[in-house]
């Protein structure tokens, strides 16, 4: 009897199985290595745990299958009949194993790293609220894209128009009753989007945050980004936002460098957009956190 096709399923097989447990192999140095934030959401880190267990085990399996194959290669071959066709060539072969085995090699290989300006500037950085705000009361809307929500003078501040600014209206009263805004990574996007949809409250307000330096060709030599990725689910769809910053030492901080900055709150146009800035008092340069992204509330308004 030829051998030679039970060797070469035998040999696929393996091949499979390699693959599925570098990859959960690949999970576990992550979260070993502490990082596995670099890549995926806080939320979905349990998931993406869970999903190692369910690799290594199909790995099992698949490393099985290549041992009986290779013990039944004299007796008739045992086949699953279910139409799942081998490459036919070693070319081929080679060509689809290789999808799969060149991304894990470059994780392994290639030092981990957390986004920076080179993706924010790819991306756009959001110094202005992506809200929609149905009109209501002689208010105007904000879109995508365009200034903030302006409030009319004769309007309370934190005017509301429906259940979703509502809830940004009362964060916005409790940020405002504060002698120092220190703007939290868990409500990072929600901080920046009330500060900038109900700004007339906020004008000359003290806030403190922390972020990378960010710098664009558009911005004066005393511009510069004060920036934060938001990530939902992965890195893949990281989202940069961030403030402007006006510091007349901006030319000694680095791009990329992580800071804390303390300044007063104010407005300016860029890109023919009026947005906040933050009139800097203070940078500080600290060691970038663990987890150097941020995500949206979900408990957001619930409160």
């Amino acid at each position: 009897m030829n051998n030679a096709a039970p060797l070469r399923e035998s040999a696929h097989y393996l091949v499979r199985a390699l693959l599925l447990a570098g990859f959960a192999m690949f999970i576990v140095h992550l979260v070993r290595s502490g990082d596995l934030n670099l890549y995926i959401a806080p939320r979905m880190q349990f998931v993406v745990k869970l999903s190692a267990l369910g690799l290594y085990a199909v790995a099992a399996q698949q490393l099985y299958s290549a041992i009986r194959t290779w013990f039944d290669r004299e007796h008739d071959h045992l086949a699953c009949e279910c139409n799942h066709e081998l490459p036919a060539t070693w070319g081929k072969s080679l060509l689809l194993y290789g999808w799969f085995a060149f991304p894990l090699l470059i994780g392994f290989v290639v030092p981990d790293g957390m986004l920076g300006s080179s993706i924010a500037s790819a991306k756009g950085v959001q110094f202005s609220p992506q809200l929609i705000v149905k009109p209501a009361s002689g208010l105007p809307t904000a879109s995508p894209g365009s200034p903030s929500v302006e409030l009319p003078s004769d309007s309370p501040l934190f005017a509301t128009t429906d259940e979703f600014t509502d809830s940004y209206a009362k964060f916005g009263r409790k940020l405002a009753s504060r002698n120092i805004i220190r703007v939290t990574d868990k409500q990072f996007i929600e901080t920046l989007t009330t500060i900038d949809l109900y700004r007339s409250a906020f004008i000359g307000k003290t806030i403190e945050l922390n972020g990378f330096v960010y710098r664009e060709n558009a911005m004066g030599t005393t511009q510069f980004g004060v920036s934060r990725f938001s990530v939902n689910c992965c890195s893949a769809d990281a989202s940069p936002y961030g403030i402007m910053a006006i510091y007349d030492k901006a030319n000694t901080l680095a791009t990329d460098e992580w800071v804390t900055v303390t300044g007063k709150l104010g407005t300016t146009v860029y890109n023919n957009i009026e947005i906040i800035q933050i009139l800097v008092d203070k940078v500080v340069s600290i060691t970038p956190p663990d987890d150097p992204y941020v995500s949206s509330d979900l408990d957001f308004g619930l409160e």
